[in-house]
């Protein structure tokens, strides 16, 4: 246990430091961290570390491969052309509405298969699973019955904080914090659909081309991972911006 707990403690200080981590580094310690098999305190030091430097492509993509694999339940919805998502990470500074819900109605309103895979407001007003409640919808159903949803109405919406899509660790990590993470990406893009097309809008300009390459290295065909400016460029949103500048990194 001791030689677990030095390695790990290792890993959390080279980030303090500003070194990244290998894909595989940050695979092995976010499957600890899953298993429940650090303290409290290295759990939280890991994700306070990795998100003040700055989460690389490889990190990204290392801690997805974790919740993937051992905390999602997969499905695959059998449609007529691709299945796309949209979300943000949130965390931004100018706290809009839940814009990308609104589009994901009207994309799936013109034919198109939404996927979408969100949770309830961490850092932000709103999340994707309080507004579509509030519009009636089952929020606590399980992935295949969302699956069924994707199917029959070419919408569905995957509950990131239910234990009905990530039984295992995702809902105790995220039910105890009330800051944003390295986990508005990597968490977000563990969708038990797994589609290839997707616009994820981020709450940095320099988190573009991190969450575009890790978008890449796990899978995706073709995205764009987005992030606009109010009028006066002093604050961002993970949106496409009608006030001021927009910037795009497209896979």
């Amino acid at each position: 246990m001791e030689e677990s707990l030095r390695y790990f403690g290792s890993r959390v200080d080279r980030l303090i430091r500003g070194v990244d981590l290998s894909r595989e580094e940050a695979n092995l310690l976010f499957r600890q961290i899953l298993k429940d098999e650090q303290p409290d305190l290295q759990q939280g030091a890991f994700l306070a570390a990795i998100t003040a430097k700055g989460a690389s492509a490889e990190e990204i993509a290392g801690i997805w491969q974790a919740i993937y694999d051992i905390d999602t339940v997969k499905v695959r919805p059998e449609v007529w052309g691709p299945l796309v998502d949209n979300c943000g990470t949130g965390m931004d500074g100018i706290k809009t509405f839940n814009i990308s819900t609104a589009a994901s109605l009207v994309a799936a309103a013109e034919g198109i298969n939404m996927a979408k895979h969100g949770s309830r407001a961490i850092t932000s007003r709103c999340g994707a699973v309080d507004i579509l409640e509030a519009l009636g919808v089952d929020v606590e159903c399980g992935a295949d019955l969302v699956k069924k949803s994707i199917e029959r109405a070419g919408i569905g919406i995957f509950n990131g904080m239910s234990r009905r899509v990530h039984p295992s660790a995702l809902y105790r990590i995220l039910s105890q914090i009330r800051f944003g993470t390295v986990l508005n990406v990597a968490g977000s893009l563990a969708n038990p659909a797994r589609p290839e097309y997707a616009l994820r809008g981020v709450y940095s300009r320099e988190l573009l081309q991190p969450v575009a390459q890790a978008m890449k290295q796990i899978g995706y065909k073709r995205a764009f991972v987005v992030h606009g400016r109010s009028r006066d460029g002093s604050r961002g949103m993970d949106e496409l911006s009608s006030l001021g500048r927009s910037y795009v990194a497209e896979i």
